[in-house]
């Protein structure tokens, strides 16, 4: 029974909790995915089970008694559980059977779509809680708890045209979201229409269709279908544009590589075209394909191409293009930048050639700076190539005025400082280059200078004749000296030595780590050149040898035979002979002698060099000094034998050179008289001609004189007088030659005609003449042929000088007839009048006459250009106009240029009035000058009138206070009103300054129109003088402000933005407000700059004159602030400082303070006198 109990207390607790947890006012556990009241029912009835089943176990257990109290208190504890959970069941059903067919009913009534005003994007607008309808009823409708309402059993029956609808509506829905979330701000104005007619469409399902409506489906689909076609095509454009940024971003990769893409490998200027070629085939059909895919967007975006908005997407695709371009000529110049690093340690990129071409070292491609087709250009044109693929695609953007992407690319300026960067790096190598190849100039001899020239020079002197020997021998020549055995030995061996150090040149060297350089060629051509130097100085050795022991064998055959002939007594040409022999010996005999050993030393030394010479010259030098020893014994015989015939035919030669002489002195005395030396000689070549002949006759006997004196040793006369007219005939030809050249040079030009004259090739051409006729030899200045020649050219120089002063452009004919009265030569100067007839004038006998008239031509054009840019420029000078504010009248706009342009033509117009040479512009001058003074003065006027106007116009026109205050002077101000609005229409109608300002009476108008003006500004200012005396704090601020207002005076919410400026820190007003809530004339307080506001001790009138209600806002503010003292030196002692510092305005507070201090002070020093030592610290 105990346990009995023990079950039956357990089991009460159970139930109690349970029922305590089934009261609590909570939202019950609900199942995974169960709709709230679903759930909660089922909740409840698995809470049922939970409880039932239990208790029906007690039911069957025998032992167990429910009849006790316990028991009794555990069936009363359940069946209370049980109608708990009943009423629970059955409230929370009929809840929501009263509250689901409202919310359902509300719901399907609403709009089929939302839009959300912010980011306009749509959502499907079927409410949550019919989503949760369909679901409850859906686990609802098997229960047996109730009739299930008829308007949720409704809504169930249509749950899947309302799932269908709801899902279209969604794809829909999404598909427009994904369109508005998508588009670019450059697309959206294309498909900006397309939008609103969806959103039109949209606006039916967002405002009056709803869930419950019939044809929901009709209107919804078409909508459906323009919504998926939007979204296609907008889906497919960016499919395009993505494909283009495909193709673009395939062009980022080098155009130039390396050769077959190795490291180690150069760069293959070869295999260049073929990849640029590629490259361009590539590019172009990729821009043929861009071009169709955006002719396809362009119908996709139904985009009228002449549309601004379609060119702004244009511009958008075509900055695409741009981009891919940019990055692809980038990735080509960073390759090259990479590859150029000094600091990179990559293998070399390029090579370069030395190469020896006489008389120049070049390398191949040249490296010079300024050198077509050189390395530098072929840099140049890599990157003009690399640039050039931008040139390829035709411009999207045809509207951009550009053809091609390359002018933009040529821009951009990271691309333009990579070139500038790789063409500074393509610099530097080439100088590094320059500086290497500049290292073998000290070898630039060996292929600059002419090899035969200097081996000349070697063999006539022993060495290359140097400037200063050649200066200190000018006259006598350089004395010869030829080389020794041992010179030509140490020419040899330098140039061996240099053979050896040329050797060990490096073949190959690398500068900036990518620049290679590959000497070979120059280093085989230059070794070449070594040896071709060495071999002439060897060959030159060995011919010497071989062809003077060959000359001298000859020699001794030809003397031999000649020698052994026998000679008899009158056997004239058979002595001669013999005589020539024996002087060929006689000559040769020195030098023959002194030739051998030097020869076998010639010999030996070439042994060394390894130049081998033919067996025939060793024999030579075997046999070749015996001989010539015999050859001398048989000459001396031969002499001896012969010299009885040898004395009779010396003393005939003698005889024949005297004679001779004597005929060679007359011959010259009758060259003096008959060649041509006078300037005035008639057929001078002729006579040239006949003394040339006569003198080649007196040289030829004079020849054979000198050849039979030779033979027979015979010492003859040097003749001086017929070589001086050999020498003088010569000159004669050669001055001749140059009066000829003057001569018809001088005679084409006289028929030249004026427009045809250049001077300036013509005094050119004499002073040329002039030089080579100082150039001819000394000996011809004194003959009068040469002095003729010079005068003429010095003469035809002075008139050409003349005649370009004449050619001014500033000639004029009265300037031609001053000439022709200082001449007294008289001619028609028009189109045929031609250089002869100037220098009749003898232009060169008036000289500073022609000077005189030219410079003051000169000076008369620059007055006459004056005068003409003068007339252009007030031709064209017109006024320009500004509308009043406030009648619109057409006023003048003050212009600085027109300012500064009269000034500065009135001080140019009295600068020519200073000049001499004015007279003929005098009077053209003295009228511009009296019609600019007029405009100056008028537009002066003009302004003034002007200004005052302007300014009284607002104040006699425009305030109705001014004109009741002063009537007559407003009267006067209305007639001057009406005359100046006339005349500034009337001038208006001539645009022109001149003419505008000159008009007949306008300045006295003007005149007028200031001195009436004049009366009524002195009135106002009677006027305002009164005022100020009314209220003298007008005084402190600027008429024009004063006149403000006045002119409002009676309206004081204008009146407010000059308070400031009469009251010290007032900013405004505050005004008692009527019915209306408008501002009345009734003044409630005052607002300071800081915006702390002061009441009005009393209400402030402000109606009335403006002078009379500012006094009262004076005094109100002083009542105020006396009140506002007092009460504040009262409150000091009663209120905490914080508090009273905040309750009254500053000023107030800052004045108190002052005022309580002193009045302490005061006190403390009365205590002190009174014996309170601490009064002051306390």
């Amino acid at each position: 029974m105990r346990f009995c109990c023990c079950i039956f207390g357990v089991t009460s607790a159970a139930f109690s909790q349970t029922l305590f947890q089934c009261a609590l006012p909570r939202i019950p556990p609900v199942h995974k995915n169960m709709p709230p009241v679903a759930g909660a029912l089922r909740w409840a009835q698995e809470l049922r089970a939970r409880i039932q089943v239990p208790f029906d176990h007690f039911r069957h257990i025998p032992h167990l008694c429910l009849d006790s109290a316990e028991g009794g208190r555990v069936i009363e504890k359940y069946e209370e559980m049980i109608q708990l959970l009943d009423r629970y069941q059955e409230k929370l059903y009929a809840d929501w059977s009263q509250t689901v067919s409202e919310k359902s009913q509300y719901n399907l009534t609403q709009p089929l779509i939302r839009r959300d005003p912010e980011t306009k994007l749509i959502t499907v607008n079927f409410d949550p809680q019919l989503v949760s309808v369909l679901r409850e009823l859906s686990y609802l409708s098997g229960s047996r708890l109730g009739a299930i309402p008829p308007t949720a059993a409704e809504i169930y029956s249509s749950k899947e045209s309302y799932r269908q609808l709801a899902a279209s509506l969604e794809l829909m829905v999404n598909r427009y979201n994904k369109v508005l979330k998508t588009v670019l701000e450059v697309e959206y104005p294309l498909i900006q229409e397309q939008l609103w007619d969806i959103n039109l469409k949209l606006k039916k399902a967002e405002e009056t269709l709803n869930w419950k409506m019939e044809g929901v489906w009709d209107h919804i689909s078409m909508v459906m279908d323009d919504v998926h076609d939007l979204e296609q095509r907008i889906q497919k454009a960016k499919n395009n544009v993505e494909e283009i940024q495909t193709i673009v971003g395939s062009w980022a990769s080098p155009i130039f590589v390396r050769r077959d893409c190795k490291r180690e490998s150069l760069l293959s200027l070869e295999d260049c075209q073929d990849r640029l070629e590629r490259r361009y085939s590539l590019v172009r059909e990729s821009g043929q394909r861009i071009h169709l895919l955006v002719k396809e967007n362009q119908s996709l975006l139904l985009a009228d191409p002449a549309s601004d908005i379609w060119k702004a997407y244009v511009d958008y695709v075509d900055e695409i293009v741009l981009d891919g371009f940019f990055t692809a000529i980038e990735c080509s110049l960073k390759y090259l930048l990479e590859n150029t690093d000094p600091k990179a340690g990559l293998p070399p990129l390029f090579e370069v050639q030395l190469d020896l071409v006489i008389p120049d070292l070049i390398f191949q491609p040249s490296l010079d700076p300024g050198t077509n087709d050189g390395f530098y250009d072929v840099v140049e044109g890599l990157l003009n190539d690399i640039y050039r693929i931008s040139s390829l695609v035709p411009r999207l953007a045809e509207h951009s005025g550009f053809l091609h992407y390359q002018a933009d690319m040529e821009d951009m300026a990271d691309l333009a400082d990579m070139r500038h960067e790789l063409m500074g790096r393509v610099q530097a190598a080439m100088a590094a280059c320059c500086d290497y190849r500049s290292a073998f100039d000290h070898y630039s001899y060996l292929y600059g200078e002419d090899r035969k020239e200097f081996f000349r020079q070697f063999l006539l002197y022993g060495h290359i004749l140097t400037a200063a020997e050649i200066e200190a021998h000018a006259e006598n020549g350089v004395p010869e000296s030829p080389p020794t055995l041992q010179q030509f030995r140490e020419q040899i061996d330098s140039y061996e030595k240099i053979y050896e150090e040329v050797n060990r040149i490096e073949p190959i060297s690398i500068f900036q780590s990518w620049m290679k350089v590959d000497a070979r060629p120059f280093k085989a051509s230059l070794l070449n050149v070594i040896k071709r130097w060495s071999l002439v100085f060897k060959q030159h050795l060995m011919d010497h040898v071989m062809h003077s022991l060959s000359d001298l064998d000859e020699f001794i055959k030809t003397a031999d035979k000649g020698l052994s002939k026998k000679v008899e007594k009158g056997d004239y040409d058979g002595l001669v002979e013999i005589m020539g022999h024996l002087l060929a010996v006689k000559e040769r005999h020195s030098v023959t002698d002194a030739m051998f050993e030097p020869l076998k030393q010639t010999v030996e030394l070439l042994k060394t060099y390894e130049q081998e010479l033919p067996e025939e010259v060793y024999k030579q030098l075997e046999e070749l000094p015996e001989k010539w020893n015999n050859i001398k014994k048989l000459a001396i015989a031969v002499k001896q034998h012969v010299a009885p015939l040898q004395a009779n035919e010396m003393t005939v030669v003698r005889k024949s050179c005297a004679a001779f002489d004597v005929e060679q002195h007359r011959f010259r005395e009758r060259f003096r008289k008959e060649a041509p030396f006078r300037f005035d000689t008639k057929k001078p070549y002729q006579l040239l001609d006949t003394k040339h002949i006569e003198i080649k006759q007196m040289e030829s006997a004079m020849t054979s004189i000198y050849e039979s004196a030779g033979l027979f040793e015979v010492v003859v006369p040097d003749y001086k007088q017929l070589k001086q007219c050999r020498k003088e005939l010569c000159l004669l030809k050669e001055l001749w030659g140059m009066i000829s050249l003057v001569g018809t040079c001088l005679d084409d030009w006289q028929t030249t005609k004026w427009a045809d004259i250049n001077v300036e090739n013509m005094d050119l051409e004499c002073k040329k003449f002039a030089r080579e006729i100082r150039n001819l030899d000394k000996e011809v200045r004194a003959w009068d042929a040469f002095t003729g020649l010079d005068s003429k050219v010095k003469n035809m120089l002075t008139a050409l000088k003349a005649v370009a002063e004449l050619q001014n452009p500033a000639i004029r004919e009265r300037h031609w007839n001053q000439l022709m009265q200082v001449t007294g030569v008289r001619f028609v100067m028009d189109s045929d009048t031609a250089l002869a007839d100037l220098l009749k004038l003898n232009l060169h006998n008036f000289e500073d006459e022609v000077r005189g008239i030219v410079d003051k031509a000169v000076r008369e054009m620059s007055m006459e250009k004056v005068l003409k840019e003068l007339k252009m420029t007030w031709s064209t000078m017109e006024f320009q106009y500004e509308p009043h504010p406030r009648t619109n009248i057409p006023l003048l706009k003050s212009d600085e240029e027109l300012i500064e342009t009269l000034e500065d033509n009135q001080v140019q117009l009295q600068n020519l009035m200073t000049s001499k040479c004015i007279a003929f512009f005098l009077e053209e001058v003295s009228i511009w000058q009296r019609k600019l003074s007029t405009t100056d003065s008028v537009i002066s006027l003009w302004f003034e009138v002007q200004r005052t106007w302007s300014h009284l116009e607002s104040i006699f026109i425009g305030s109705e206070d001014i004109r009741a205050q002063l009537p007559k002077d407003s009267k006067r101000f209305e007639g001057i009103d009406v005359d100046f609005k006339e005349l500034a229409y009337e001038t208006q109608k001539t645009p022109n300054v001149v003419e505008a300002t000159n008009k007949p009476g306008l300045s006295q108008q003007l005149e007028d129109i200031q001195s009436r003006l004049s009366l009524c500004e002195k009135a106002l200012a009677e006027y305002l003088d009164m005022k100020r005396l009314a209220f003298p704090r007008f005084y402190f601020v600027s008429s024009a402000d004063v006149l403000d207002i006045l002119s409002n005076g009676t309206n004081p919410q204008l009146v407010q933005r000059h308070l400031s400026k009469l009251f010290d820190s007032l900013a405004r007003m505050k005004f008692q407000l009527d019915s209306e809530q408008k501002p009345t004339k009734v003044g409630l307080g005052m607002y300071s700059r800081e915006e702390e506001y002061v009441s009005s001790s009393e209400p402030c009138d402000c109606s009335g004159q403006v002078e009379v209600w500012l006094s009262h806002v004076l005094d109100s503010m002083r009542a105020t602030v006396r009140d506002e003292m007092t009460e504040a030196v009262m409150a000091y002692e009663e209120k905490p400082r914080e508090q009273w510092l905040f309750d009254y305005p500053a000023q107030v507070a800052l004045c108190c303070t002052q005022i309580w201090w002193t009045t302490e002070v005061g006190i403390a020093f009365a205590r002190v006198e009174e014996g309170y030592e601490n009064a002051m610290k306390e």
